[in-house]
């Protein structure tokens, strides 16, 4: 199945759109959310669409508001989401290297996004082709990190279950998972050696302050939240999954 099939001809034509935009305004972004989650293959067992975009450039979002205008979008009732002519939403959050931290994104109102690991999704984009062109997205390991830091506030329950999803689905193909030194990976298994490639290839590209936000929060999935206990039908089978993404974080250090 192609891009097209997962994502539907018209959030393909909105995201080349936006890249041509973007690109022509020479503003590094990457797709990240549950599109990206698309881009890369990974079933999410559940209908999004929904377009997920983050661009670095000096200025903010108000730098960025006349590319997004060029590519066709408006404005809507909230500052960073914006609607194309059929109706299709698309977030975009700004990253203005000038301004620290960059993981705080101010919006008008003066509410603030934390959106951790977005600085790195955008430097270490992963191209892939959407029919007739080429489009960054943030590597599955890098948004496997930034959903299970959401995923640690509860917040949305959909968190967890696509960072389990992807975890389960990482590295698929090839022999990594047989390669490992099963010595440093202890209690880690063939089902879930996913996961733990994907925390030691997330070590690889954030930053240690990020890295240590990103620890902290798989530390609080594991102590308290319920949804991995044997209360819940897929309770221990992602309880795996995240305790061999935390063991690949430490192995990582």
């Amino acid at each position: 199945m192609d891009a097209v099939d997962r994502l539907g001809p018209r959030l393909v034509g909105v995201l080349r759109r936006l890249a041509e935009a973007l690109d022509g305004a020479e503003a590094p972004f990457a797709v990240i959310g549950a599109t990206a989650f698309l881009l890369h293959g990974v079933d999410l067992r559940r209908t999004t669409r929904d377009l997920d975009v983050a661009i670095a450039m000096v200025g903010g979002l108000d730098a960025v508001r006349p590319v997004l205008y060029r590519a066709g979008l408006s404005d809507t009732g909230i500052e960073h989401r914006f609607r194309d002519a059929e109706g299709d939403e698309i977030d975009v959050l700004v990253i203005d290297p000038d301004r620290t931290p960059l993981h705080d994104i101010p919006l008008g109102d003066g509410d603030v996004i934390h959106a951790v690991g977005l600085p790195e999704a955008v430097r270490a984009a992963q191209p892939i082709a959407v029919d007739s062109c080429v489009v960054p997205a943030a590597r599955l390991s890098l948004l496997i990190a930034a959903k299970l830091h959401v995923a640690s506030s509860g917040a949305r329950p959909h968190d967890l279950e696509d960072a389990c999803a992807a975890m389960g689905e990482y590295e698929t193909q090839g022999t990594r998972r047989f390669d490992l030194d099963w010595d440093l990976a202890r209690d880690v298994t063939l089902e879930t050696a996913g996961a733990y490639l994907a925390a030691r290839d997330a070590s690889e590209w954030l930053e240690p302050a990020t890295l240590e936000i990103v620890q902290a929060s798989v530390d609080r999935l594991l102590i308290q939240d319920p949804r991995l206990t044997e209360r819940f039908a897929a309770g221990a089978e992602q309880r795996a999954l995240v305790h061999a993404y935390r063991t690949g974080l430490s192995a990582s250090r």
